[in-house]
């Protein structure tokens, strides 16, 4: 994947905003838009209508690719794969396609950012971990794949609402980073969502490893019981912490989390 610059959401003003995709990161991104007095056109490729989208989606086959090649920024839901046919259409006629995540990471103090990635086990690092920075009294937003959209208005990813954000990355969400906080974790690495990435398992591993050498990565902590991460080295970034079952046979920290 090559570099790209950071667009964030403050960015966005002044713009013509498209939003293709609806669900969790759609909403967010239509509530997001709102809070900043863009009213953005929405295209799903199926769309159902819900009172409370405002104006009606429209379908992509039936009027939406050409509203989202009308606009400047199109912010691409998860689910919809950066390979696809409409998306390369975006692409080949200059439109900017983004992610809400990566817009919010963007805008971000991501020495106060954690990244958690994998094919497996992100969700339950990001909970641990979230889960231990509450514990040590901090302010924290857990969310990204898992949980809440930190760019929805109500999240509290906003600047000085959090000490800490610990936020989950799949790789789908991964594609569309463009810059990357110091720490990354990444738990495992093993074939999945070949679809999405082209059906090719490369691209895949590519993409979802994609958040640990974006500009401002610096440590990623990795999995070292897993043989195809260590395979996969280059792409972990500038710095790599492995971490294996059997560091620390005696240690008990973890004992009380249940």
């Amino acid at each position: 994947m090559t570099a790209r610059a950071p667009l964030g959401w403050s960015d966005l003003t002044g713009k013509r905003v498209g939003i293709y995709g609806l669900g969790i990161e759609g909403r967010a991104s239509i509530a997001a838009c709102r809070a900043r007095g863009i009213e953005p056109v929405v295209v799903d490729d199926t769309p159902s209508y819900d009172v409370s989208l405002g104006a009606a989606p429209v379908p992509t086959a039936d009027g939406g690719l050409a509203a989202l090649l009308g606009c400047d920024v199109v912010i691409k839901a998860p689910g919809i794969s950066r390979y696809g046919a409409t998306v390369q259409e975006l692409f080949d006629a200059g439109v900017t396609v983004v992610g809400g995540l990566g817009l919010w990471l963007a805008g971000a103090d991501l020495s106060r950012v954690l990244v958690v990635t994998g094919t497996k086990g992100k969700s339950t690092t990001t909970t641990i971990a979230g889960h231990l920075l509450r514990g040590l009294g901090f302010r924290v937003l857990v969310g990204g794949n898992i949980g809440v959209a930190p760019f929805a208005p109500d999240a509290g990813g906003g600047p000085g609402e959090f000490d800490f954000a610990v936020v989950e990355v799949s790789s789908y969400q991964a594609t569309e980073v463009a810059v990357s906080p110091p720490v990354t974790a990444v738990t495992a690495l093993n074939p999945d969502h070949l679809p999405w990435h082209r059906g090719d398992v490369e691209t895949y591993f590519a993409d979802m490893l994609s958040v640990a050498s974006r500009p401002g990565a610096d440590l990623t902590v990795a999995n070292g019981d897993s043989p195809l991460l260590r395979a996969h080295r280059p792409l972990l970034g500038p710095r790599v912490e492995w971490i294996g079952a059997a560091d620390d046979p005696d240690a008990h920290w973890m004992d009380g989390l249940g």
